[in-house]
């Protein structure tokens, strides 16, 4: 039995032995083939984007935000495509130094990959660039007052800025509509009077604007805090004629303005208000020994704690 067995295996593997060495190179590389195909992979990885922009003096300014990544999918061996994730792959570099290219393209030619690996999807496949001159303008600095005085008093005027303007620099479309730049509110709380200066902080810019001025990250802002005043104004007030007896005055009535302390003006009446011309202090008129006469003469009237203005401010004495 043994022999018959021997006797069949020895031309099995001898007769036609090259066809059979074929076949079996044949086999192996279809195994290897096979096996290979089961072992590829796609995968989607981020790659940097490195950008070259115009030097300054240049005066483009890139406003298309660029994504700090992009996304392609790549097929190829586990084994490759790990080893290049290991080793990193280089960013993507954009030259747009010209300040006028209008639209980047990406293709599988910039990406730093192994032979055997491919670059399938791009995403974005490309990116639309949208460019602005870059321009400087002079704008007003706008100052703010917050809080509030010590009772009885006000703040008197404007707010005083120094610089009054300051120069910005930035894409002519975000630098033409700005009106001016504004400046944090000056704290008036619990002041009285006096003249108080502080460097206030300015706002920021909008992004991609600057401020060329050095002075101006803090401009000195003056205010001026008054005493807080209130108005009355008494109509045909007689005009008393002191000095002589029979003196009149022309006009006889006089309109008289109180300006002062609110609670002095309130506790003000009519019959207080008492305008009046002094003969005995005029110039050049010797009353003993002038019986009759005329002359033009200030009115007078004071007013504690208050200021007094008379229209008209001058009337005529005959006496």
């Amino acid at each position: 039995m043994i022999r018959r067995l021997l006797a069949w295996l020895s031309p099995a593997f001898t007769e036609n032995l090259g066809l059979k060495l074929i076949a079996m190179t044949f086999a192996m590389g279809l195994f290897a083939y096979q096996h290979s195909r089961e072992d590829q992979q796609q995968r989607t990885i981020p790659v940097g984007v490195v950008l070259r922009l115009p030097p300054d003096n240049a005066k483009r300014e890139l406003m298309t935000p660029i994504p700090a990544n992009i996304h392609i999918t790549v097929r190829g061996s586990t084994r490759s495509i790990d080893r290049m994730l290991t080793s990193g792959i280089a960013p993507v570099e954009l030259d747009l130094r010209d300040g006028k290219t209008s639209r980047v393209s990406f293709d599988s030619e910039m990406f730093s990959v192994p032979l055997d690996v491919d670059v399938g999807i791009i995403d974005p496949p490309s990116i639309e660039l949208d460019w602005q001159d870059v321009v400087t303008r002079s704008i007003p600095v706008q100052a703010a007052i917050t809080g509030k005085t010590a009772e009885g008093f006000m703040v008197k005027g404007d707010l005083k800025v120094d610089p009054t303007h300051v120069t910005v620099e930035g894409p002519a479309a975000l630098v033409e509509v700005m009106q001016f730049a504004r400046l944090s509110a000056f704290d008036v709380s619990g002041l009285s009077e006096g003249v108080y200066r502080r460097r206030i902080a300015i706002d920021d810019p909008p992004p991609r604007v600057r401020y060329l001025d050095p002075r101006a990250p803090r401009p000195g802002v003056t205010v001026t805090i008054v005493r807080r005043v209130s108005e009355q104004l008494f109509t045909n007030r007689p005009v008393e004629v002191i000095g002589v007896t029979n003196g009149k005055a022309n006009p006889r009535t006089v309109d008289v303005t109180v300006i002062g302390p609110p609670e002095v003006i309130r506790s003000l009446k009519p019959e207080q208000v008492v305008p009046r011309v002094d003969l005995s202090t005029a110039k050049d008129i010797n009353l003993a020994e002038m019986k009759h006469g005329s002359t033009t003469l200030t009115v007078e009237l004071e007013i504690s704690d208050a200021e007094v203005k008379c229209q008209p401010p001058r009337v005529t004495v005959r006496w």
